[in-house]
């Protein structure tokens, strides 16, 4: 039975987020981003980086977290189709170039991500599922059927037993049974995981944004992976505000792992990237959090394709 193919253990969840940012390592403007094999072989630019397609990054995580399920999350929106722009996470102008705001509708979608999206893999693959009440967790209603659609193409190869919390005193879609959560943020991907340590901030701060339900759901997520992030943007790349990192750091069952490569952290066009990470990094660790920094490729000149090899090597 192929490595995805084989069941999983019932509590254990990877998102990962892998999306393709703008190439500045030539002086002609170029574009690339991850989509399915056929779709990239098709396109006089992207074939030559097919081996790292959406679906062959699914099973190249599946390798790296056996006992994990994969999810690989697209873009819900393609600005000129060009721009990858995560706006059920977080709001992003035409670019893609991301706007963090305080709140939950990040964690919560996320939340029905995962168990809607076991759900629907469930039923392919013929698994019963427990009955659910009617406080059970209900579709996003932002899943509609395009999402849908991709999602279950993303995951179509992957078999997963989920069991949800059918708890009648809670209703909040948050409140998955899940005890595993890793993250990892690919190059764009990463304004994802920016906006839900600003989000975490958030529900310890505000106070009518304190909820135990949330507060459960990121206490399963135990590590997140920050790899080579960029976007269009031209500042905040990284999340640098010395607050939000010190209740990130505060979360002491989360390890925070970064890895770059001279792509992003030496490129002179957009000198903001090292300087950020570097802070980010930094602030964290002066902070106390359990993080761990590493540069991959750094005897060799940047290129898209050590970009991509991250993917590789970052385990």
């Amino acid at each position: 039975m192929p490595p995805l193919l084989q069941p999983r253990t019932p509590h254990q969840c990877l998102l990962s987020l892998v999306v393709m940012c703008r190439c500045t390592t030539t002086n002609e403007a170029k574009l690339l981003w991850q989509d399915y094999p056929e779709n990239m072989l098709a396109h006089r630019d992207n074939k030559h980086y097919v081996e790292w397609s959406l679906t062959s990054v699914a099973a190249l995580l599946a390798t790296k977290f056996p006992t994990h399920h994969i999810f690989v999350v697209k873009p819900n929106r393609m600005e000129r189709k060009t721009f990858s722009c995560f706006d059920n996470f977080v709001e992003s102008n035409s670019v893609g170039a991301p706007t963090h705001q305080p709140g939950t509708a990040a964690t919560t979608h996320l939340a029905f991500l995962i168990s809607e999206g076991l759900k629907k893999v469930q039923f392919r693959k013929g698994y019963h599922l427990p009955e659910e009440t009617d406080d059970g967790i209900l579709p996003h209603p932002h899943l509609q059927s395009n999402e849908e659609q991709d999602l279950q193409q993303c995951t179509k190869e992957t078999s997963t037993c989920f069991q949800q919390n059918s708890d009648a005193n809670s209703s909040d879609e948050s409140n998955v049974e899940i005890n595993d959560i890793t993250l990892i943020g690919f190059s764009k991907g990463c304004v994802v995981l920016n906006q839900l340590i600003t989000e975490f901030h958030s529900m310890t701060t505000v106070k009518k944004l304190e909820d135990q339900v949330h507060k459960n759901f990121i206490s399963k997520i135990h590590n997140m992976y920050w790899l080579d992030g960029g976007h269009a943007g031209g500042s905040k790349t990284w999340i640098t505000a010395p607050a939000i990192l010190k209740s990130l750091a505060a979360l002491k069952h989360i390890n925070i792992f970064i890895h770059v490569t001279p792509y992003q952290v030496r490129d002179e066009q957009r000198p903001w990237i090292r300087k950020e990470c570097k802070a980010f990094y930094d602030i964290l660790r002066r902070a106390g959090a359990k993080v761990n920094y590493s540069l991959h490729f750094e005897d060799e000149p940047a290129s898209l394709i050590l970009h991509f090899r991250i993917l590789n090597k970052f385990i």
